[in-house]
């Protein structure tokens, strides 16, 4: 059973057998949909490694002593693009798709829950980082621990011998004594073990699929070692309820059994804001309820659960169980697809690549029988010539005799050789000619082989390489379709896995990593609410894959840039000094950097920086010190002054308009006079209180003068 679900309990005879049987009629209909493109497959996967001629006819020369070669050049257009793909490594990057989804809570329960610009508060490791961060970096650390790059390897390996191979995403616990669950990425070793849904291929990457097996032949006597309890249906009943397919009289087919059940499942949007499924809470609606959350709106949504199995064609060995993802967890890595009258054919890089081989082959072969089946150069002499030295003469072709003596006779001619065979010309051409078509229906000519051509400049042999390249970049383009895949599964995954209150690793692209503590309910002192600090469960993220060289490689071919770029402007040789040191390939380059960087000029480094580096930051003389705090002292009479000036400003302009007022409300008769008086008490007053040097206490006057009163 899959860690991390419960068992959903069969145990009803009608609905067990139901069960089995729909699993075989499914079974049965992706056998058929796939049968053809396994046996292309195997087709091609044989002649790739060498099956290269036809067996009744590579029996029959080897019988009549025939030479029977083969020259297989196929394998060298696959190597050359599996280098390609483990120079360019795909990355798998999380980006956030809500404006939100990056603001997360305070980590100390001193304040109310407040965002934090975005910011992850870390509470186990050395920085913050947001949701998409921690995210991507577990991502990254599942892709070390499960040792990914091997089973994107093998998986894109398949994919061109053959035109596909396949990935998968698992949970499993992370140590025998633990209970903790980790996400693992896994390749699927046989290619031809994975029947998947047919009706899946709506979507490019099966995501559609509603079914896909995971087949295991198993011995008999190894099958009841390890279910004892399991029933084997005789062979007999096996074919008269066909399940042949199933059992045979040594082997029992053992099947993983991933299949999607449409469900509705009820969507809730939160007082708080979040947005959860019912099913997912509803075992705590009493603790929200006390906590003040409620809903506030609510949708019903028609989705599916995946559930697995293990199963036989006649029983259950194990499951089913409802696994943590919205689509089944098994990826397809194609390599080239048709699809011709509603079938579609997967190939790999050599399917149309054959006939050319068996062309080189064959000619090759007729060319070095022709020659090694030719007679040795002869020699025509008179028998009477050589009476008594015929032991000599009949080693001529065997032995280096310094010389042959004959007997002169002047009647006739001396002893001659005849010419050597000459080379098989013919065959040759065509042997050429093979190679070219090889080369021409693989897509791959010579300078992506690495030959040498024309070009004479960097640039120049760079465009021929990628010329060649076009030709295989699906290849390659699949590959990271797939990943991205991947990638969509483990964050389908990460909130159900990494759902409980611990600490995680996660890794940086530079192979570094840090420690962050996850899903920490913590109690709010002022409104006694818990909170759940780092929620994996929180926010709403698309994925992107980047493929290129891995950090290593770049970090070398940063380090080159900026040593042409120090060439070019030496100036700036003086402040970068640290950042190539860092990127250079030797033991104690950090320790270097963080040396040189002590003798960049002042300015040059933040403050966290100098403090990585262990750098103080310089301390004044006492002179300067002195000098500082005058400045300083400076500088907060001129403050003080400022603020004097803003309130008596402030004042002054509450007392003119008081007077405007006063002006509305007077006689048009006394307007003029009632003006002066106005502005000559205002005046009076302004200078007053710069005479006080501060604003007087207090709001000011709420009456106006008493010449206004009057």
């Amino acid at each position: 059973m899959l860690p991390g679900s419960e068992p959903i309990k069969v145990d009803d005879t009608s609905t067990k057998e139901e069960f089995l049987r729909l699993a075989r009629d499914r079974a049965a209909i992706a056998s058929t949909w796939w049968r053809k493109n396994f046996e292309d497959a195997l087709s091609e996967l044989e002649f790739l490694y060498g099956k290269q001629w036809d067996q009744k006819e590579a029996a029959e020369r080897t019988k009549e002593g025939r030479p029977c070669l083969t020259l297989n050049k196929l394998p060298a257009f696959v190597d050359q693009v599996l280098g390609d793909q483990r120079q360019n490594r795909p990355s798998i990057h999380v980006h956030p798709v809500e404006s939100d989804a990056t603001t997360v809570q305070q980590k100390t329960g001193a304040q109310p829950a407040q965002p934090l610009q975005g910011r992850m508060k870390n509470t186990a490791g050395t920085k913050d980082y947001t949701n998409a961060d921690v995210l991507s970096g577990l991502i990254r650390n599942i892709e070390t621990t499960s040792d990914a790059d091997s089973h994107y390897d093998r998986a894109f390996q398949h994919a061109v011998e053959s035109g596909f191979g396949w990935l998968r995403v698992i949970t499993a616990y992370s140590t025998d004594d633990a209970f903790d669950l980790d996400i693992q990425i896994k390749s699927i070793r046989n290619r031809f073990a994975v029947l998947m849904d047919p009706s899946g291929l709506s979507e490019s990457d099966f995501s559609a699929s509603n079914y896909c097996f995971v087949l295991e032949l198993m011995r008999r006597k190894e099958f009841t070692k390890r279910y004892p309890d399991a029933g084997v249906t005789d062979l007999g009943t096996g074919n008269a309820s066909g399940l042949s397919w199933w059992i045979d009289e040594d082997m029992v087919m053992v099947a993983e059994y991933f299949y999607r059940e449409p469900v509705t499942r009820r969507l809730l949007q939160l007082s708080n804001g979040n947005t959860v499924w019912h099913d997912d809470i509803k075992d705590i609606e009493d603790e929200m309820a006390q906590q003040g959350i409620t809903i506030t709106r609510e949708r019903k949504v028609k989705t599916y659960k995946v559930m697995w199995a293990k199963i036989t064609g006649s029983d259950i060995l194990e499951g089913p169980v409802d696994v943590p993802f919205r689509t089944i967890p098994i990826v397809p890595v194609f390599g080239k697809d048709v699809t011709i009258e509603n079938e579609t054919y997967y190939r790999g890089l050599t399917r149309y690549g054959q006939d050319s081989q068996r062309m080189h082959n064959y000619w090759f072969t007729a060319a070095t029988e022709r020659v090694a089946l030719a007679p040795k150069a002869q020699w025509v002499i008179d028998a009477k010539s050589i009476e008594g030295l015929e032991s000599i003469w009949s080693s001529a072709n065997r032995k280096n005799w310094s010389y042959l003596p004959y007997r002169h006779r002047t009647d006739v001619p001396p002893p001659r050789r005849e010419q050597p065979p000459q080379m098989p010309n013919s065959e040759l051409q065509l042997v050429t000619y093979a190679s070219d078509e090889i080369k021409a229906t693989i897509g791959m000519f010579d300078a992506s082989l690495g030959q040498q051509g024309n070009e004479t400049s960097g640039k120049a042999i760079l465009a021929r390489q990628r010329q060649g390249d076009r030709g295989t970049f699906a290849f390659i383009d699949n590959l990271n379709r797939a990943v991205r895949r991947v990638g969509k599964l483990c964050v389908e995954a990460i909130p159900y896995t990494y759902d409980a209150e611990r600490i995680i690793r996660i890794k940086f692209p530079d192979g570094g990593g840090d420690w962050i503590r996850v899903n920490q309910v913590i109690r709010d002192r002022q409104t006694g609410k818990d909170i759940v600090l780092h929620d994996l469960a929180e926010g709403k993220y698309d994925i992107t894959v980047m493929a290129g060289p891995s950090y290593q490689t770049q970090r070398l071919e940063a380090a080159d840039s900026l040593m042409q770029f120090v060439q070019a402007v030496p100036a700036a040789g003086g402040v970068v000094l640290d950042l190539i040191a860092k990127n250079m390939d030797w033991p104690g380059a950090e320790e270097i950097s963080k040396r040189l960087k002590k003798i960049l000029p002042p300015g040059t480094l933040t403050p966290e920086e100098m403090q990585d580096a262990g750098i103080q930051a310089p301390q004044p003389s006492p002179a300067d010190q002195v000098a500082m705090a005058k400045v300083q002292a400076d500088m907060e009479t001129a403050k003080a002054k400022e603020a004097t000036a803003q309130a008596q400003m402030a004042q002054s302009q509450v007392l003119l308009s008081q007077i405007a007022m006063q002006a509305q409300t007077a006689g048009q008769g006394t307007m003029q006079e009632t003006i002066k008086n106005l502005v000559a008490e205002a005046m009076a007053e302004i200078l007053h209180m710069s005479q006080q040097g501060a604003p007087q206490a207090g709001p000011p006057p709420q009456q106006p003068p008493q010449s206004l009163a009057a």
